[in-house]
């Protein structure tokens, strides 16, 4: 999770397999991780820093500053529950 919460990952983590599917990712440049773990642990995080940047104008380090430090905010202000259907149509979509 990131200042987008819990339900900004899961957005993200929707759109990166909706634009790739993860039988093109050479699993060789990403050992010892799986996809899964992969997507999480650099993908996500990379494509909300990059929001993160654009968003607010800053740099891609100020960015990643903002990420770290609102990661429990955003935790809070954006959960991702499993009655919820905003969540839910974007995940459809």
């Amino acid at each position: 999770p990131s200042s987008f919460g819990s339900k900004g990952e899961h957005v993200i983590v929707h759109t990166l397999e909706a634009m790739f599917h993860t039988s093109t990712i050479p699993l060789d440049a990403i050992r010892p991780l799986n996809i899964k773990k992969f997507t999480h642990s650099f993908l996500v995080p990379y494509v909300a820093t990059h929001a993160i940047a654009r968003q607010l104008n800053v740099s891609i380090t100020e960015a990643h500053t903002i990420l770290l430090e609102s990661r429990q905010t955003g935790i809070l202000l954006h959960p991702a529950l499993d009655s919820d259907e905003e969540l839910d149509q974007i995940c459809r979509s």
